[in-house]
């Protein structure tokens, strides 16, 4: 699968995540997973989309196992920033701060990579 797919899709998957998440927290009237709402609908839904977006635009700043690594970096950060911040919200329990951090910690070494593959590639300007 592409990598423009890859990132589309999951950026997808997570902002349906995200709209569920909002729904569940308006039925029952229960808003401790708002932070988490927003971060999973900013941090998945918005970044994966334009992950997804600069991919395509450049398709050299895909290939490579660079760009894998990014994906899984961000996937797996989001997983557990997640995982932090629901166990935070729901239980208050600040023990389980250090997941939400070593998420972060993932997210930002995702966006550092990323941020190396934009860098080094040179998009030729667009001719009419």
């Amino acid at each position: 699968m592409s990598m423009p797919s890859l990132f589309f899709r999951t950026a997808i998957l997570l902002a349906i995540a995200g709209i569920l998440l909002g729904i569940f927290m308006g039925i029952n009237q229960d808003f401790r997973l708002a932070h988490m709402h927003a971060h999973l609908n900013l941090l998945g839904w918005v970044s994966f989309f334009i992950f997804g977006g600069y991919y395509a635009l450049a398709p050299q700043a895909g290939v490579g196992v660079l760009p894998k690594v990014q994906y899984g970096l961000c996937l797996a950060g989001l997983l557990v920033f997640m995982t932090g911040l629901t166990g935070i919200g729901l239980t208050g329990d600040q023990a389980l701060a250090p997941v939400a951090a070593i998420g972060s910690l993932l997210i930002l070494t995702g966006f550092l990579t990323f941020a190396l593959i934009v860098f080094r590639t040179q998009i030729a300007p667009r001719t009419a």
